[in-house]
């Protein structure tokens, strides 16, 4: 009896090893990184292949990238971004790492949230959600 319960035990143990992933916030970090550099470049073409593609069927790839030049036209140019807070989130779907940024223009501040996604299904860390409002000026 002691026996098959010390059985049963490892089996779960390593069952569940088989479904979590290994941490890649590191990953994460260095995809907000080449978003922010390419947002500061405006290499919109490099900054859209960061994203789920599924991120572009909710909202136009031209109606983002417009919201982002006014908003800098607004504010000014990007001085500096500075990560505010940064949390995993597993799920059952996938690891799920979210970013809150704070933006440093000219004449302004602004603030982002970035919501990047690793599946399960082995896709590669990719941007799934992405929130910027303006500040108004201190």
């Amino acid at each position: 009896m002691l026996t098959r319960f010390y059985i049963i035990f490892a089996a779960l143990f390593l069952l569940s090893g088989c479904l979590t992933q290994a941490d890649q916030q590191q990953e994460a970090d260095q995809l907000v990184n080449k978003l922010h550099q390419s947002i500061q470049q405006k290499k919109w073409d490099v900054a859209e292949q960061l994203f789920n593609p599924k991120f572009f069927k909710t909202e136009s790839k031209r109606h983002w990238q417009q919201k982002l030049n006014t908003l800098q036209s607004k504010l000014g140019k990007i001085i500096s971004f500075q990560i505010v807070s940064k949390s995993k989130d597993p799920r059952f779907s996938g690891d799920f790492y979210i970013y809150i940024t704070s933006i440093r223009h000219e004449h302004g501040f602004s603030h982002e949230t970035i919501t990047i996604i690793k599946s399960l299904d082995d896709k590669p860390l990719a941007i799934s959600g992405y929130l910027i409002k303006a500040q108004k000026n201190l």
